[in-house]
Order: structure tokens, then sequence, then C-alpha cells
């Protein structure tokens, strides 16, 4: 992510607020955190049609495969079902049709649904793939392997072509008790080691589960929700601690340099890739300048998260001291602003936070290993009201 790329981008969004016909008192800009702070309650008592009051709660996605019993083409593949990410990577060589790279994993229990997410977050922007993403992959299932390799498979996703570094597909699994990934083909450009996979997961949605979350944005996130060591207990750990039974699964769809306006193209893009995604939450706006552009895109993409039938959750932007000047707190008056009018729930107040511990930005705009986790717990705290209640939070 880049911050905006002229040092007169005050002027810039101070011109465009001119042009736009708006006046910002020089208290709002000068000194902002009493004045932009959220009305959370009236947001939530918006008359807008499919506001925060109709949103039904989710439901659990339970995870099913921590510590399975798994078998591979390869050495170290437990690592993949150790609940850790961006650390230990298995390593399936370069495969081929002919010889593609398989991991696969036995369940104990009866499943009819099933979510398979797999990740390569060695990778950090999420359409990235040198870091050994699959290209081409199918995933399969049998009733009677006894190792992962014999008896009968029956193929339930083939594709190719995938862009992204991180996937997931429900898959049906009744009678079933493995599953396996087959990759048969990387990316053209690719690391010298070849295919690179962290992490296997599987939820059950047996029960209907659509506790599936993506998080949209720009290199914030995409450093944030990683689930890296540095940078736990994570969303899905401080949700799961939170709700007993909740394992929320997460796909970080982060986007460095990534602009608001951009996000629009993007969106249709992400949904597709994950269809069984329920809610998307959405940090963006970082990169942007101009800000009548920024209400128009913001608008936008919660439009199109809606259309797919999804729930759009918007955050304030986090404060930042990189440039000197506040460049954000005028930018959350457009954030407040949409989530007023359009009736969404609102994530959290990123920017108050950070105002108030900006020793948590490592650079001054990105949040280092400690704000990190703040800004996840925020996130969970901020959306409570999708799920039941729970316990009380830590003190």
């Amino acid at each position: 992510m880049t911050a905006p790329s002229r040092p007169s981008t005050a002027h810039a969004l101070l011109l465009a607020l001119a042009l736009a016909g708006l006046a910002i008192p020089a208290a709002s800009w000068l000194a902002p955190e009493a004045a932009s702070r959220r009305d959370a309650a009236a947001v939530a008592a918006s008359p807008t049609s499919g506001g925060p009051s109709a949103l039904p709660l989710l439901r659990p996605t339970p995870l099913v495969s921590l510590g399975a019993w798994v078998r591979a083409s390869a050495p170290n593949a437990p690592c993949l079902v150790d609940g850790r990410y961006r650390g230990t990577a298995w390593l399936g060589g370069k495969p081929t049709p002919e010889r593609p790279a398989w991991v696969a994993l036995r369940l104990l229990g009866h499943y009819r649904k099933l979510l398979f997410t797999w990740t390569s977050s060695h990778n950090h922007d999420y359409f990235e793939q040198f870091y050994g993403a699959p290209r081409d992959y199918r995933i399969e299932t049998s009733a009677d392997s006894t190792d992962g390799q014999d008896g009968h498979w029956s193929p339930v996703v083939t594709l190719v072509g995938n862009p992204a570094r991180t996937r997931s597909h429900a898959i049906p699994f009744e009678g079933k008790r493995w599953v396996r990934l087959s990759v048969t083909a990387l990316a053209e450009k690719v690391n010298e080691w070849g295919l690179l996979l962290d992490e296997v997961e599987l939820h059950d949605l047996s029960d209907g589960g659509d506790d599936v979350w993506i998080f949209l944005g720009d290199s914030i996130g995409a450093g944030v929700f990683d689930r890296a060591d540095a940078h736990r207990p994570s969303f899905a750990d401080e949700v799961a601690r939170r709700h007993p039974g909740y394992t929320p699964v997460t796909i970080n769809a982060g986007l460095p340099r990534l602009r608001s306006w951009e996000a629009i193209d993007q969106v249709d893009r992400v949904l597709s890739l994950n269809p069984d995604a329920r809610v998307v939450a959405v940090t963006i706006g970082s990169n942007d300048g101009d800000l009548p552009r920024l209400r128009q895109a913001l608008r936008g993409i919660a439009g199109k998260i809606r259309a797919a039938g999804k729930t759009p959750v918007l955050a304030r932007m986090p404060f930042q001291t990189k440039y000197g000047q506040d460049y954000v707190a005028v930018k959350n008056e457009v954030v407040d602003e949409v989530v007023r009018e359009e009736g969404l729930l609102p994530g959290p107040d990123l920017y108050s936070w950070f105002k108030r511990f900006p020793e948590r930005l490592h650079d001054g705009l990105h949040p280092d290993g400690q704000g990190s986790v703040d800004m996840q717990r925020l996130w969970a705290e901020a959306v409570e009201g999708l799920y039941p209640p729970g316990l009380p939070p830590a003190r």
C-alpha cells in the first residue's frame, strides 16, 4: 500500500470538498477525534432497508481438520493441519498433470458437506502466486481409501487458472472419509521451490453453517489478517474465544496500493472466487485522496456486496502519523456518512484506537504485531451483533 502520491494531498482533499460544495470547519480537520466519532445509535436505528437490525445471526462452521490424519506426496504434511500460518510451509515441488502434488486428509466424523480451504500465505497480495499458490488443481473425495492414494476417488472440484493465493470450496461429503487436494500446475513465474502451502482447513457445513468472512482492503488488511504468529490472536481466534462453537472461516483478500474506486472492480471478482462467503469486512480508503470519488466508491462497494446476497461491514480507516498532516479524519467523515445513509453495520473505529495508540503503527501507517492483534479484536467486538450472546470480553 502506498500513501497519497503527492505531498499536496491535503490541499487536494480540501479542494475536492470545496468543489463538492461542502464546508469542513477547521476544528474538524485539525482536532477531529470528538467530531468524527461515529454515532452508532443513529446507524442502528437507520430506517434503510437491509440495515443492521435486519441481519440474522451467523451459523457456526466448526473446524474439523485440526490435527487430522494426513498423507501427502512430499514430507512434512502435518504442518498443513497444525493451525499455523506464514510459518513452516509444505513444499510440494513443481507438479504436472502426470505427476501431481497431493495432500489427503482423513476425517473420523460423519459430515454431509464441508468447506475446503487452502492457503498459500507466503504470497502477500490476494492475487499473487509467485510463492507457490496452485494454479490448476482438483479436489477429490473417497469412502474406501486406506492411505490417501488407493481406493476410489470422485472429483468434486476441478479448477484451471486459479488467480489467487487462498480459496474456499464447498464440497459434498456424505458417506466419505477422505478428501484430497491434487495440484497439477503452478503459475508460469514461480519461486525455485515450487508449491508452498501453509494450511488446509475443513469446516463442517452440514447444518447450514455460514460463518464465512472475506476481509477486503489494501496492504493494511493484507498484513493484519495474514494470521502470522505475531498477529494472533486473530479475528477468528477472538470470535472463537467469545462464542464457543464458532470457528469463522476467513479469506484475506488484501490488495496493496488498492484505492476505493479500484476496489469496486475487484469486489465481483473476489466474491465470484469465494461464493460461500456471508460477510465482507471492508477497510479501504487509506490510499484515497478524492472525497467525492471515495463516497461514490464506498456506496458502490456496499451495493455490489448486497447485490451478491452478502453482508457488507465498513470500518473507519486507521489514524496515521507517517505523513505529518492528518489525512484520515475527513475521509472518515465520508465513511460515517455512507454507513449511516446506507444503513450498514458499522465496523470498528480504527481511527480513534490508533490515534490513542500511535506507537502501534510500526511505520506510522501499518499496524505492528500488537496493533494487528488490536485491530482484529476491534473487528470481533464490532460485529458481536452477528453472533449469539457469548462470553464477556477479556479484561
